[in-house]
């Protein structure tokens, strides 16, 4: 039987509720850093940059505009500022989807199959599979079914991988992120590994 593993999101609330009298972007730096390996002093500011003020001096800036620091608030803003989305790394927890993004892990466990690695500033996302996949399965390619159902939402083949890029040259959108996990976990429901 697999160990339950904690829930970030809780712990992260624990802490938010005991930083007390603590400068709070150094707390929620800590924490995050901790928790989620995201150092916020070098992820690059995707949204409400100022020049001549660091990425610390910026959360700091937004933080006093929370209404209170909970996970509630928190949550929303740095996927807004940093495009790190903390609830949804949470809830992938179980499946068996490694996470590269911003040159951080965000996700990874023995046994995970796939592994879905973000560019550096969000702009493209490459699908791939892991050492223990290519282990299990015999090859360094994607299941054919699980390509073509990358390929249906957008993903174009990149020598047995799934690459996608916008377009227009925008970051990838959390909607599209969230479609990702879900076909592969889809997949991987339909299609289970021991």
């Amino acid at each position: 039987m697999a160990e339950k593993r904690p829930n970030r999101l809780d712990e992260l609330e624990t802490r938010l509720a005991a930083i007390g009298g603590r400068n709070p972007a150094d707390a929620v730096h800590e924490i995050i850093k901790d928790l989620f390996g995201f150092d916020y002093d070098i992820v690059p500011v995707l949204r409400g940059k100022k020049e001549g003020l660091t990425n610390r001096e910026l959360l700091a800036e937004e933080l006093e505009k929370l209404p209170s620091l909970t996970v509630g608030h928190l949550c929303p803003l740095l996927l807004r500022m940093f495009g790190t989305n903390l609830e949804g790394i949470v809830s992938i927890e179980r499946s068996p989807i490694s996470i590269r993004s911003k040159e951080n892990w965000v996700k990874r466990h023995d046994g995970d199959l796939v592994m879905i690695t973000g560019g550096y500033e969000d702009l493209d996302v490459l699908v791939t599979p892991t050492e223990e996949f290519m282990t299990v399965n015999g090859n360094e390619y994607l299941p054919e079914d699980l390509l073509d159902r990358l390929i249906e939402i957008g993903y174009e083949n990149r020598d047995g991988h799934a690459f996608y890029a916008d377009p227009e040259g925008k970051p990838v959108t959390d909607d599209f992120k969230t479609l990702t996990i879900r076909t592969i976990t889809e997949y991987f429901d339909a299609h289970p590994y021991q």
